[in-house]
């Protein structure tokens, strides 16, 4: 119990320091000068932000309008040696302590959810608040997607865990913080490019810290391990393990903490024929073998980006069964997982959800005078425009019907009159699906014809 005790307050603190460090790493170093009245971060001192003094600037308004408590001004006057705080020469450059700037909270909205998922203990809910300090959950086989003001978004694939640990906008020069800590699993993040230097956005685990400005990319921690893994797919992505130097990963890369050095992700897997329209119970899929592969990982989406995804499955096969769906059009993902347990890049397609619209078939049987009368009925289980070929035939010469009808549009024959003995029947039904012709037969049913009085 004492060992478990020593590890768990050693991760939590490892966990705190690498946090400290990847807030430390928001703030940039170097910039390019402003023009007058703009602001931007200090270029040599990364705990300052600088301003541009514009007429009718002194230090008392600025105090009150950007500064934590205004009274805080005479730290701000004796840092830039101000004389007078009344009187400020324009254009002259004055340093903020980060420290003592307004700040405000930036709200990220959930976007979509699915399964098992938790927004501070509480079940989500579309729309739904996500501020800084907010821990985001989700189970097995359930997925979250969470999108921020300036259209960034972040998604949480099965069973993981995520806290926000800042989620900010520094008021002086309006520069956005974010930073997200990954406790367990994985995330990734598409991150619009960022207009001004000092906005950041990281992924953090107890093993490393991302920093990117625009791109899209994944990170992922295996707590039993103690191992993070980083990749990239656009952009660049600043990779820094704990207590190494910090790896540049460009796209189609990735690396992790145990790694030396930036590897090669997967070529994206190619599939068999994933386009086609899918009408069993099921969604299968299949795709060839990719060499480097150990593992394959498969996701479903209603939407081209993946913001809004319904399945998900992981194995060594090049197979994969998802959760059936209604009728609609979907996209599916793959990508191959390497010795590194490095995820590549992904092979989507789109492609129509049609179930199967089976026929019901039955037939009536009633007097017509001193004639029998068969109806002949088959009842699609969806509404369609489908046309209809009639086949019915002796058995075991199916290959030659004594009766073949086609493009019939009711769902019903009646009246046939035929000599007594014993038959089969089947029913074709045609019709377009997302825009290919689809034809399927019934299985055969049989029936016997009765003679007359």
């Amino acid at each position: 119990m004492g060992i478990a005790l020593k590890r768990s307050r050693h991760k939590a603190r490892r966990l705190r320091l690498i946090l400290a460090g990847a807030i430390s790493l928001a703030c940039p170093t170097a910039h390019a000068a402003p023009a007058a009245g703009v602001l931007s971060a200090a270029p040599a001192q990364a705990d300052m932000v600088r301003y541009i003094v514009r007429p009718g600037d002194n230090l008392f308004r600025l105090a009150s309008a950007y500064l934590i408590r205004a009274e805080t001004f005479r730290t701000v006057q004796q840092l830039n040696h101000v004389a007078d705080p009344l009187r400020l020469p324009v254009g002259k450059v004055l340093l903020f302590p980060r420290r003592l700037l307004k700040q405000e909270p930036v709200r990220g909205t959930v976007f979509s959810w699915r399964g098992e998922v938790r927004i501070d203990g509480r079940p989500a809910t579309n729309g739904m608040a996500v501020g800084e300090g907010v821990l985001l959950e989700t189970g097995p086989k359930s997925f979250l997607t969470v999108t921020l003001p300036d259209e960034t978004s972040i998604a949480l694939p099965s069973a993981s865990a995520v806290r926000v640990m800042r989620l900010r906008k520094v008021v002086l020069d309006r520069h956005v913080e974010r930073l997200f800590a990954i406790e367990r699993g994985r995330a990734s993040a598409t991150v619009t490019p960022m207009t001004d230097p000092a906005s950041t956005f990281q992924f953090a685990t107890p093993g490393a810290v991302t920093s990117v400005r625009g791109t899209r990319f994944r990170m992922g921690y295996d707590a039993d391990r103690h191992r993070a893994t980083s990749e990239v797919l656009e952009g660049k992505v600043g990779f820094d393990p704990a207590g190494t130097s910090a790896q540049v990963l460009p796209a189609g890369f990735g690396s992790a903490t145990d790694l030396d050095a930036p590897v090669a992700l997967l070529a994206p897997p190619v599939w068999n024929a994933a386009d086609a329209v899918q009408g069993g119970p099921d969604l299968r899929f299949s795709w060839q073998a990719l060499p480097g592969a150990r593992a394959y990982h498969v996701q479903l989406a209603a939407d081209a980006g993946f913001l809004k995804v319904l399945d998900e499955a992981t194995g060594a096969d090049t197979a994969a069964v998802l959760a059936a769906q209604p009728d609609g059009h979907y996209f599916a993902r793959v990508t191959g997982v390497d010795e590194h347990g490095l995820e590549g890049k992904p092979a989507v397609t789109a492609f129509e959800r049609r179930l199967e619209n089976s026929l019901r078939l039955w037939v009536d049987e009633s007097w017509n005078g001193p004639v029998r009368q068969y109806t002949f009925h088959w009842d699609p289980a969806f509404p369609s425009q489908a046309r209809f070929r009639f086949q019915l035939a002796k058995p075991g010469r199916e290959d030659r019907p004594e009766i073949d009808r086609q493009d019939i549009s009711s769902h019903l024959l009646v009246g046939l009159a035929l000599p007594a003995g014993r038959y089969r029947w089947r029913v074709l039904m045609e019709e377009t699906v997302g825009g290919q012709a689809v034809a399927r037969w019934s299985d055969y049913q049989d029936v016997r014809i009765e003679g007359a009085w």
